[in-house]
């Protein structure tokens, strides 16, 4: 998204996802060169800042940030993970965490100034519990544990044929080609079965909440009072009932906060401040505004 000093977007590009876990780090330079042109041709002159919050990024060793580097003329070039922005969608640049829980999950502590700290989230293919990917993949898990036999019913095999269109033992080959993201896509079943009081979706929701609260509380040891969590990803946002099981098990001097800011708006904070710029009420208003109106199209 380009955006002038006044908070008027000027331009808005959407791409698909570039996780260099998931699509590799060459494939993920390419398409943030590619996206930063494309917006970058609705402007003459320099662009003065360029802030990036990205999955995955805490894992490529700074190399997306070296490449982009290289390659772009502009005065000033940040990378951060994507939970870098959602801390400073509600927060700005003041110290607190971002919790993550969407296709994948992870926390983030900026504190005293310090580089950020990652916490959890080591990839789909080792730590993302409580994410959306994990509910999904269980959900499966459990669905097809109950078609083998080897567990009891669940309301589980229902939700899922629904969802897929058809039984999900006949589905194995969609699953797979759909991915991360489309396993991701089957976590409603989760909820909606525990709200329907299914034990197996209550102990999938159970261990989600525990592995995420488990990462809020490993943030506690960077602060010596109480610490401010933001949360951001599509569970917390669709799902109040997450947010609020969670709420009861992280430590008493977490405060949570939810928040209906886009992920984007703190990327915008971030890249203003990289200008010595703060936000005023009328750059709020007319980003808001502009946002919305590009929401809408």
């Amino acid at each position: 998204m380009l955006f002038d000093e006044t908070g008027h977007i000027l331009c808005r590009d959407i791409t698909t996802g570039c996780n260099a876990l998931d699509i590799g780090r060459e494939a993920a330079r390419e398409l943030l060169l590619q996206a930063i042109e494309r917006v970058s041709r609705c402007v003459e002159g320099e662009i003065a800042a360029v802030f990036g919050g990205i999955a995955g990024n805490c894992h490529c060793n700074n190399t997306l940030y070296k490449a982009l580097r290289e390659k772009l003329s502009v005065k000033k070039l940040e990378i951060w993970d994507d939970t870098y922005s959602v801390i400073s969608s509600v927060l700005g640049h003041q110290d607190g965490c971002g919790l993550v829980a969407g296709t994948g999950s992870s926390l983030f502590v900026r504190a005293e100034g310090r580089a950020c700290i990652h916490i959890g989230g080591w990839g789909y293919l080792l730590d993302t519990g409580g994410s959306g990917f994990d509910l999904g993949r269980e959900a499966v898990y459990m669905a097809l544990r109950a078609v083998d036999g080897r567990d009891g019913k669940t309301v589980l095999n229902e939700l899922l044929c629904k969802a897929l269109h058809k039984p999900v033992e006949e589905a194995i080959v969609d699953i797979y080609a759909g991915g991360r993201p489309f396993i991701a896509s089957l976590a409603h079943t989760v909820f909606e079965g525990r709200r329907m009081g299914d034990a197996e979706c209550e102990k999938i929701f159970d261990k989600g909440v525990n592995h995420l609260a488990e990462m809020v509380a490993a943030a506690a040891q960077y602060y010596e009072d109480e610490y401010t969590v933001v949360l951001g990803g599509g569970l917390f946002s669709a799902y109040p009932e997450y947010v609020e099981a969670l709420r009861a098990r992280v430590p008493a001097r977490a405060k949570l906060l939810t928040t209906d800011m886009p992920v984007v708006y703190g990327a915008a904070i971030e890249a203003l401040r990289m200008t010595d710029r703060v936000p005023t009420q009328s750059f709020n208003e007319r980003f808001f505004e502009d946002y919305m109106f590009y929401r809408q199209q």
